[in-house]
């Protein structure tokens, strides 16, 4: 037996559920963040940085 298709609409309110992340509170974690952000900022290919320019 196969299993029954979930409707677009509920597919799409599940995505959003399951990406949402909290912000960080505490100041390590913020730090964590930023550096995170400042790391993957640095491993995109050159090309891929002129675009956002």
């Amino acid at each position: 037996m196969s299993e029954p298709k979930a409707p677009k609409e509920l597919d799409a309110i599940a995505d959003v559920v399951l990406a949402y992340k909290p912000k960080p509170k505490s100041k390590p974690a913020k730090k964590r963040k930023k550096l995170a952000k400042k790391l993957a900022k640095l491993a995109k290919p050159e090309s891929e940085l002129r675009k956002e320019k």
